[in-house]
């Protein structure tokens, strides 16, 4: 059974009858009427409701189809996909079998809201929208069934176009999220072939081609690569992706880590930069069009590498994944910490996490799994063994978060194979809390150790864990240092781990001698079989943990006396600059917690010393800074070992108390809070000291001091006027009475108490550490304390004696104050000693009787109290129409003493209320007084047994102890201690439930307004007060709110007389969660609020400001307009109905006409709220702030669903000319809604419409019925020569569409008719005012001319920082799309003026907004007014091109990039004319700028039609060669940039169809086709040979100069332009073929020193091209390619191509074969003996790298050849003596032994920080070198040099690796000579 299945109610001590049973009747009936009626408000408050999932399946099919087929409000949309996700996402639950969705209907609403239209939702709704949506996509995905994977194919792979990034990620992210992983329902035949077919191994070749098109771009790797991995952990154990597949992923996962590999400043770009063409903004699509889909690169990596793991190691990634261990392990040691150690640090994790669920699924009852799919142990533990090299590496980063990570990934691991974990880690761990100067080390051992404690503890899990828990037990206590509140913490946190684990604490008995002894707790990891668990000695490690037992008094001796030191020097809340929050107080809450956990599970041998021990401690007064701390030990003391607690300390206590108040000691009047009086310190001390020994103390222990108690408690609150003792009094009245009448779990142990008395049980309990109870098991039980008669009369007779005379007390003391004479300071601190006595006594009687209940409907309860401000703080389990069972001990209203208890509470009810009326109207000074009469009156309605804080703060206790002890929510195992609070939080929540049936009573209403009106008080103490507890109030009691809105909306609209104190009150209360729910549900209230804060004048405080700004803005990102109620489609209908049988159509219309009745009044009201706001825009007096709040409220409220107001769309047209940029801006925005709400309208309302009637879906036939039998990609340029049949063609707008694949039809438009009808030549008669309000505005004599003038106002901006407005742009887009070209008319003066003023930034910018806005909303006119259109464009943008400066020519780019997304370029044929023809480039012009600007203008319609306009462009002979060596730079770089996208453009694949797109890319094998490089076209080739030809010739005249002006040197430029262009901004596939044939080229390029920027860009590509993914095919041609690099004479060349090789050989480890690795490896390691000295080192530098690479054969290898070279010694030289007599050979012995030295030193450094057997052997070698000449000497020195720089950390282990002699030798070489030696 799942944890979260156990029904807890079960453990309860009384019956709690049928409640499962009538809830889920009642939630089925209430839901089914809610769905049926279309009630939104009803089905939102049900699902919150939802509990124990009833009817789990038909609700899923319910709500699925509810979310994809209706119109649903923002709020019920989040929850029903929030909902259904979290439904859907308990996969042991339901499976494909049981549910199955249509995966379509999903997808269309996704895409509607991903590319939104203009009269959608706003950008707000949007965001929430999509956010919910994708989470429900993620979780859906797993029930689309497999057929339907050829039908998002179909659907998706025409939208696919990668010669240009735009749009093209969220169409990779729409795949990932509907491309159907399941597995195929059991019942269902697997079907290879057809348009159904289910097979992943005819598909799967398609995703990967898809992936080779963007290799090494990171985005698109990490969602394909998620794809997959979702696909194989779905089909774990059905199917398995072969070797060529997991070898690609892992290549593609190495790059994702995006590690350094040399140390190059140009990294490969991780993105193409969209700088070309980005449309999503035009189209108001949100972050770019991508998904906020969460992607977690290295959880994807890691999930991947761990289920493709096999048994057979030929066909799974276990090899791989060590290979990339070996590469990946420097990058992990602590000196090595960079950018990367995060996303290696998480890798880590997700590793060991998912290994252990692989695990655990596979080892579960009922696995599906196949057993042949399921991990054997020894590829586990060889897997773990890997991955733990990595992790001790970690434990000591520099970095927190990935110390904490590796603690986390070796829990994991230890939970599968503890015993490869623990035996290095302890000696490790030992080592480090050992240090006493490395306090990092010491400090991430105790955090180790907090973190794997319940691992080592578990004694049948890892047993050779128990003899070690004892003496880390003694080893960690001095880490409670007050002095390290950190390793302080970790220490505690330890032990309290321990406790959590069932550690008893009682020495055991020892039997004879040690067994033969086996240490196995010292085992180097070494010599642990990684296959096999070693076979461990029980008999030993028992003696030994029996043994360690013995410890254990002295280490709680020990341990209590470091507790003391570190609570009597904490500070504490006594402290007056005490932070509640502050580490010294967590750490004082830790301690005594822990100090509890260890009395719990201590033997009671040890009683006696700990009461002597913390008696003496707590009788030794120190200072109140101390008491604090002293209570929470004592607390945990008595809670723990009752009996001897109070024995030896109440007594104590009571007497001294006494003793204290008979001397006078607490009689001075104090209302002080922070200060008191000295005298006063022992009689708080001991005041406080009982306090903390009754807390949590049921009445059984406490009825022996019965008398003691009473008399005690009856001096500190009838004696005492010190405001520190009476409190302390009060607190210690309510715990007497509360404690002993709550039903609560009694012993809070990990044992039960059968268990912990069984002599069995005490003898062996080390045998049981860890093992927890099955909380499922129908044995296990909870024991609880029930009160008894004895405590109930005990509570009794403290009400009669202590609260029922405070009560006359009180109304006594209430009625002097209403005299006229000041009270006295002791008459105010009597007054307030009732009031606190008087709020705890009330509160303690809470468990004596219920609640009082009426009836109230389940709808609105929930409605209003469950989504309060945090829902998650209220009882999610008992949500019935009706109170429960909660364990009162009065429950018959009959009863006497539950008549007396009720009859107290209410008499204090009213002289509460009547107080907060007198003394809050009266005495608003007297600020203590009021503040504990608010929390005396919110007690009585807020707090019976049970409080909404109190819950709240269990609640997150209990989630932050699950996290923490990281239970496994699949199984129904957990500690003791855990189930205890689970039960504890089920009770109380029980209760809490009942207090909101408490009727809404007079007196409540009384109570509530009072404070209400203190919440508008002048003092900030009281507001604060007030509006907690009204708040507390209000979730409570929901239906008081509606009386309270008026008295605050008052203070907003209050105007100059407006009090600034009263505001900030009122707009807390407005703001909080309770309220907040209520203005925006309610139209009655909304609008007030709305309005009011619009009105809100108030002196000029900035805290108002922002309280109004924050208030309106939770309001407005919240609200929406009303929706009209609609009853579910017939099919959902049928669904419903199929609920039950109860037959609900009666009631479900009677509900539907309520429903609609409220939304007459709510569209009624917005009616009018939009015409208030839009007075308020209009007048003249608002202010800014306020118009812009109002402008903020209509932006959310215009719908499409409601129909435009006249008034509004007026108001918003006139803005448009408002002097304030501000309101310019919003009316620009709410104008484009408007006018595309109204063409939506007119388009739903008439069939007939031009604009509907020229678009149609047309059959496309594989691209034929466009084009003919010509290839659509000339089409264009056929329309531009006159064709008739391409300019007859109908508009296909979509620049995807049949670029990979042609769909079987498309939307398009019919070429537009010859007549002059406008398109939109009917409007819907609805909005027909609002329409003719525009159209007069835009049509007024002077406006367009007003609208140029004002928007042409440069901004704050400087020129350069001007920028297009596409929101404008898509204004004039809607209204010269609705109202034609008499707009243009009107407009076309105004146009001209501002585009022909060339020289102002303002005016072109504002030209080039309303010139794409007409070329943009022209698309539906006729041809006549295009015709005239065109006929006034094309000279004035002749004009503008011709005189466009640098300044403005950004503006008219964006303009034309506005104007043809994704439209068909043949829209535009006059305009290509003119920027093709009319303006062609002539490289030879004398005005470089000019041309340049057709060169760019030209890119822009290359970048916006690419594949669709490339072969006019072609056709139009534009001279791009002449212009290679061009002088000016901006001329060359677009020249260069055209040319490489000009070649790029003319790849398309163009399938006919989506099947036989498939179905061919299978043909190509498992990867699919490679779409990673492309030759290009003939015309491409001999492009780019032309132009090396030419550079090449030109070469020859070179001569070198810094000016860079010579033909060579520009042409160079150009040539590496064109490349650069390829992998920065374009496609890199046509860079990536023939970049790497002229790598000579670029060599050569590189060394020109005397030009920076080609030797820049040329190093730039040559280190693209290193670092660039390639598949293996390439990989091999272009590592044969740099290998020839290294065959030039030139020394520099050969130089700089080392890191090169390197680089590519890293990031292509898994594609490239391992003939090519030993060959690069071979030809590097020949440069080790170059006559260059910078050569051998760069090699030397490279041979490291690639040796981390390497095979253990591979190492051999080198190692022997390089051993080799140092046989022959050099002949020594003697002082004196004659040269060597042959210097040539004297020289090559030194190069070899040189070569030796730089070869062995790199099998040395490639291992900074293990010592493999080898190594001993070649640093004893390399040392015989130090005698050496330099180079060799210094090299020797070096290598030492970092040996003892990467092994110090674990020098204690890593010499246990060398002889003694070798160690001799290395000290020698290690250890610095000594002066005086």
């Amino acid at each position: 059974m799942r944890f979260d299945e156990v029904n807890w109610a079960q453990f309860l001590p009384y019956d709690y009858g049928n409640e499962d049973a009538e809830y889920k009747e009642a939630f089925v009936r209430q839901f089914k009427l809610s769905a049926l009626s279309g009630d939104q408000p009803a089905i939102y408050s049900m699902l919150l409701q939802l509990d124990g999932q009833p009817l789990r399946i038909e609700l899923c099919r319910i709500l699925y189809e509810l979310i994809t087929t209706s119109t649903l409000n923002l709020e019920l949309f989040g929850k029903c996909c929030s909902t259904l996700a979290r439904m859907l996402r308990h996969e042991d639950k339901l499976t494909v079998d049981d549910l199955t969705f249509d995966w379509r209907k999903l997808y269309q609403l996704t895409r509607s809201m991903v590319f939104p239209k203009v009269w959608q939702d706003n950008q707000l709704q949007l965001r929430n929208k999509i956010k919910n949506i994708v989470e429900l996509a993620c979780e859906a995905n797993r029930f689309f069934p497999q057929s339907a994977a050829m039908e998002v194919f179909q659907e998706m792979l025409p939208q696919i176009q990668f010669n240009s990034m735009d749009w093209q990620l969220t169409t990779i992210q729409l795949i990932t999220l509907f491309v159907p992983t399941a597995k195929l329902p059991a019942d269902m035949p697997a079907v290879s072939s057809g348009p159904q077919s289910t097979d992943i191994k005819r598909w799967l070749p398609t995703i990967f081609s898809l992936w080779s098109f963007n290799l090494r771009i990171s985005v698109f790797d990490a969602y394909l690569m998620n794809l997959v991995t979702t696909l194989i952990v779905e089909q774990h154990g059905q199917f398995q992706l072969n070797c060529e597949q997991i070898q690609f992923v892992f290549a593609s996962g190495l790059h994702l880590l995006n590690l350094p590999v040399s140390r190059s400043n140009i990294p490969l770009p991780r993105s193409v930069s969209m700088a070309l063409a980005d449309t999503t903004g035009y189209y108001r699509m949100l972050h770019g069009g991508a998904l906020p889909l969460r992607e977690e690169r290295a959880h994807t990596f890691a999930r991947f590498i761990v289920y493709t793991l096999s048994n057979d190691s030929a066909s799974g990634s276990l090899e791989l994944f060590e290979q990339l261990v070996q590469m990946i392990e420097p990058f992990f040691h602590p000196s090595n910490n960079g950018a990367w150690s995060s996303m290696l640090a998480r890798l880590l994790r997700y590793l060991a996490k998912e290994l252990l669920s692989r695990s655990r699924i596979e080892a579960a009852e009922g696995c599906k799994v196949p057993e042949a799919a399921r991990l054997e142990r020894k590829v586990r533990r060889r897997f773990v063994v890997s991955v733990r090299a990595l992790a001790m590496l970690l434990l000591f980063s520099k970095d927190e978060g990935s110390v904490s990570l590796s603690h986390s990934t070796l829990k994991h691991l230890a939970e599968l194979e503890p015993d490869l974990i623990f035996r290095p880690l302890l000696d490790t761990l030992y080592t480090a809390i050992d240090s006493v100067t490395e306090t990092h080390r010491m400090l991430s051992a105790m955090r180790a150790l907090a973190k794997l404690a319940t691992n080592l503890s578990n004694f049948a899990h890892y047993p050779e864990g128990a003899q070690h828990i004892a003496p880390l037990l003694i080893l960690t206590l001095p880490g409670i240092d007050v002095n390290d509140s950190a390793k302080a913490y970790f220490a505690l946190s330890f032990i309290s781990s321990l406790c959590h684990n069932g550690v008893v604490l009682d020495e055991l008995p020892v039997s004879g001698d040690m067994p033969a002894v086996r240490s196995m707790s010292k085992a180097s990891a070494d010599e642990v079989d990684e296959e096999e668990p070693p076979e461990v000695d029980m008999e030993q490690i028992e003696w030994l943990t029996r043994a360690s037992t013995g410890q254990f008094e002295t280490w709680i001796d020990q341990f209590l006396r470091r507790v003391f030191v570190l609570m009597d020097n904490l500070s504490s809340g006594q402290d007056t600059n005490s932070d509640a929050n502050s580490s010294d107080m967590r750490l004082g809450s830790k301690a005594s917690q822990t100090t509890e956990l260890v009395l719990l599970h201590c033997g009671s041998r040890y009683y006696p010393m700990i009461t002597r021990l913390i008696t003496n401690f707590a009788t030794s007064i120190t200072s109140l800074s101390a008491v604090d701390n002293m209570c929470e030990l004592v607390s945990g003391f008595a809670r723990a070992i009752p009996e001897h607690a109070l024995a030896s300390l109440l007594p104590i206590c009571c007497e001294r108390i006494r003793e204290e108040i008979e001397n006078g000691v607490g009689q001075t009047s104090s209302l002080s809070r922070v200060t008191h009086a000295h005298s006063e310190t022992t009689l708080v001390w001991f005041a406080s000291m009982l306090a903390a020994l009754t807390q949590a103390q049921d009445g059984r222990q406490l009825l022996p001091y019965r008398e003691q108690i009473i008399s005690t408690v009856e001096l500190l609150v009838d004696s005492c006027m010190s405001r520190h003792v009476y409190t302390v009094g009060s607190k210690i009245l309510y715990q007497i009475l509360s404690w002993p009448t709550r039903t609560v779990p009694v012993c809070g142990r990990s044992w039960s108490d059968s268990m912990w008395n069984d002599a069995k049980f005490r003898d062996n309990h080390f045998r049981y550490w860890g093992q927890h109870p099955d909380i499922a098991d129908k044995d296990f039980s909870i024991s609880w304390h029930i009160p008894t008669r004895e405590e109930v009369d005990f509570v009794l007779e403290l009400m009669q004696r202590i609260v029922e005379p405070r009560i006359d007390e009180l109304a006594q003391r209430i009625s002097t104050l209403t005299d006229s004479h000041e009270p006295s300071n002791a008459e105010n601190v009597a007054l307030h000693r009732v009031l606190t006595v008087l709020r705890m006594g009330i509160r303690g009687l809470g468990n004596l009787v219920p609640p009082p209940s009426a009836p109230i409907a389940t709808g609105n309860l929930a409605d209003e109290l469950v989504a309060g401000d945090d829902a998650s703080n209220m009882p999610a389990w008992y949500l019935l129409d009706r109170p429960v069972i909660a364990g009162y001990v009065f429950t018959d209203p009959n009863a006497a003493e539950y008549g007396q208890v009720v009859a107290l509470r209410k008499r204090t009810g009213e002289i509460a209320a009547r107080a907060l009326g007198e003394l809050g109207g009266r005495d608003t000074g007297n600020v203590e007084n009021i503040k504990a009469l608010i929390q005396l009156a919110e007690s009585m309605i807020c707090h019976h047994a049970i409080d909404r804080d109190t819950f709240s703060r269990l609640r997150r206790g209990w989630d932050q102890g699950m996290d923490a002890f990281s239970l496994d929510t699949r199984q129904s195992i957990m500690p003791r201690l855990f189930a205890i609070r689970r039960a504890t939080l089920t009770q109380i929540s029980r209760q809490l439930h009942n207090m909101r049936f408490m009727p809404v009573t007079q007196l409540n209403r009384d109570i509530s307004t009072n404070i209400a009106q203190l919440c508008l008080s002048a003092y900030a103490e009281v507001r604060n007060y007030a509006v907690g507890a009204l708040e507390n109030i209000m979730a409570l009691q929901p239906h008081i709110k509606p009386d309270l809105v008026p008295m605050f909306l008052a203070e907003l609209d209050a105007g100059e007389h407006s009090d600034a104190e009263k505001m900030m009150g009122a707009l807390r209360v407005m703001d909080s969660g309770p309220m907040r729910r209520v203005f925006l549900r309610d139209w009655r209230l909304f609008p007030k609020l709305a309005l009011a804060l619009c009105r809100a004048q108030h002196e000029d405080k900035p805290q108002v400001k922002k309280m109004v700004r924050n208030t309106a803005v939770t309001q407005v990102v919240q609200s929406s307009a009303p929706l009209r109620p609609e009853p579910p489609a017939p099919h959902v209908k049928q669904l419903i109905d199929a609920l039950s049988t109860e037959d609900l159509s009666a009631a479900a219309e009677l509900r539907q006409k309520e429903c609609f009745d409220r939304y007459e009044f709510a569209a009624s009201e917005h009616t009018k709220l939009m015409s208030q706001l839009v007075d308020i825009l209009r007048d003249a007096g608002t202010t800014w702030r306020f118009a812009a709040i109002a402008g903020y409220y209509l932006d959310q409220l215009i719908s499409v669903r409601l129909v435009p107001e006249p008034q509004l769309a007026k108001t918003v047209a006139e803005y448009l000319t408002s002097d304030l940029i501000l309101f310019r801006e919003r009316s620009a925005l709410n104008l484009s809604q408007i006018l595309g709400i109204i063409r939506k309208r007119s388009k739903d309302s008439y069939n007939d419409i031009n604009v509907v009637n020229r678009c149609r879906e047309l059959p496309l036939n594989g691209g034929r019925a466009m084009s003919g039998q010509q290839p659509y990609t000339e089409l264009c340029a056929r329309a531009l020569e006159g064709d008739t049949d391409a300019k007859k063609a109908p508009f296909l707008d979509d620049p995807a569409c049949g670029w990979l694949v042609w769909p079987e039809t498309a939307k398009v438009y019919d070429q537009p008719p010859a007549d002059d009808i406008l398109a939109y030549n009917h409007i819907d008669e609805v909005s027909r005012p609002a329409y003719d309000a525009v159209r007069e505005e835009l049509f007024a004599d002077g406006k367009w001319d007003e609208i140029a003038r004002l928007f042409s106002v440069e901004g704050t901006r400087s020129p350069e920082e001007e920028l297009f407005g596409s929101a404008r742009a898509v204004m004039f887009c809607q209204a010269f799309s609705l109202f034609g070209y008499p707009l243009l008319e009107r407009a076309w003066s105004a146009i001209e003026k501002l585009a022909r003023e060339n020289d102002r930034v303002g005016a072109q910018r504002a030209a080039s907004e309303m010139v794409g806005g007409l070329l943009r909303g022209s698309k539906h006119w006729a041809r006549a007014s295009l015709d005239a259109m065109w006929e006034r464009l094309i000279p004035l943008l002749d004009n503008v091109f011709a005189h466009v400066g640098p300044d403005t020519l950004q503006f008219w780019q964006v303009c034309l990039q506005f104007a043809f997304a994704r439209r068909d370029p043949r829209r535009y044929l006059p305009l290509i004319r003119m920027l093709m023809y009319s303006r062609p480039f002539d490289p030879h012009a004398e005005a470089p700028f000019a041309e340049a600007v057709k060169l760019e203008l030209l890119r822009v319609l290359l970048s916006l039609w690419d594949w669709r306009i490339a072969s006019a462009i072609i056709d139009s002979r534009p001279r791009l060669l002449d212009a290679l060596a061009h002088p000016y730079k901006q001329v060359r770089d677009v020249t260069g940039t055209i040319m490489y996208m000009l070649s790029s453009s003319e790849f398309c694949v163009s399938y006919a169809n989506a099947t036989e797109a498939i179905d061919d890319l299978a043909r190509y094998g498992p990867l699919g086709r490679d779409f990673s490089h492309w030759a290009g076209t003939q015309r491409t080739q001999k492009l780019i040979a032309e132009m090396t030809q030419r550079v090449s010739a030109w070469e020859a005249d070179h001569i070198p100069s810094n000016e860079g002006t010579s033909n060579y040197s520009r042409g160079s430029k150009t040539l590496l332009v064109f490349f650069y262009t390829g992998f920065r901004y374009g496609p890199r596939r046509l860079a990536l073929e023939h970049a790497r044939q002229i790598l000579a080229l670029l060599s050569e390029l590189q060394e020109q020193h005397d030009d920076e920027e080609v030797w820049r860009v040329a190093s730039a590509i040559l280190q693209f091209l290193s670092q660039v993914l390639y598949t293996t095919e390439l990989a091999e041609l272009v590592a044969t390619q740099f290998l020839s690099l290294l065959a030039s004479s030139k020394w520099h060349i050969v130089n700089k191509t080392l890191p090169l090789l390197c680089t590519l050989t890293f990031a292509n480890r898994f594609t490239l074969s391992q003939e090519i690795r030993a060959r690069i490896l071979d030809t590097i390691s020949q440069y080790l003996e170059h006559d260059q000295i910078e050569v051998r080192q760069a090699a030397s530098v490279s041979l490291t790298t690639l040796v981390k690479c390497a095979s253990s054969q591979v190492i051999s290898e080198i190692n022997t050849r390089f051993s080799a070279k140092l046989f022959k010694r050099l002949p020594r030289k003697r002082h004196g003596r004659a040269p060597p007599k042959d210097p040539a050979a004297y020289n090559r012995l030194v190069l070899t032994r040189h070569a030796g030295v730089l070869g062995l030193s790199c099998l040395v450094l490639a291992f900074p920080y293990t010592v493999p057997d080898w190594m001993p052997e070649v640093l004893v070698l390399l040392a015989e070198c130090i005698d050496d000449p330099n180079p060799i000497q210094s090299t020797v020195q070096r290598t030492f040099s970092e040996f003892r720089r990467t092994h110090m950390d674990a020098w204690h282990e890593d010499r246990k690796k060398f002889s003694s002699d070798q160690l001799e030798i290395l000290t020698d070489m290690l250890v610095s000579p000594c002066y005086y030696a």
